[in-house]
């Protein structure tokens, strides 16, 4: 039951993790957004690394589940209870995980509008620069009558 008790554990610890990353990564979008964008595979890349720490502690879970079940091996009211605690924490932690996802996806629409904004922009700007260029062929004869 303690091997339960541990991974139950140690699978909140790194969904705790998880929740720091992002977290992190949302204060940099919104303080330092070109730093963010530079580092956006390295969030991701850490992201899917944690996920498979989960993905193996699940595994574990399930294994240690399945032993106790083929043993016959019921929890009482105190184990559950504990294991019930472990549950409620876990659910608590992907909920914030989803909010903060929500906010961070959020974040960047925002800043993708700003930036399609932008664009529009300069080119208008390169559009109205282009009415004000001579040709190249012009400047050729004005060098030559000088």
């Amino acid at each position: 039951m303690i091997q339960l008790y541990k991974s139950l554990e140690d699978k909140n610890f790194w969904y705790k993790k998880y929740v720091l990353c992002t977290e992190a990564y949302l204060v940099a979008i919104r303080h330092a957004p070109e730093i963010a964008f530079d580092e956006l595979e390295l969030f991701y890349g850490n992201r899917e690394s944690l996920l498979k720490i989960l993905d193996s502690l699940d595994e574990k879970i399930q294994a240690l589940v399945a032993d106790k079940e083929r043993m016959g091996l019921e929890l009482n009211s105190e184990q559950s209870t504990k294991v019930q605690f472990y549950l409620r924490e876990k659910d608590s932690l992907v909920s914030k995980i989803v909010d903060l996802d929500k906010e961070l996806m959020a974040e960047i629409d925002v800043l993708r509008a700003k930036g399609e904004e932008k664009l529009k922009l300069l080119a208008k700007g390169k559009k109205a620069l282009a009415k004000y260029k001579s040709s190249s062929g012009g400047n050729e004869k004005i060098d030559k009558r000088v």
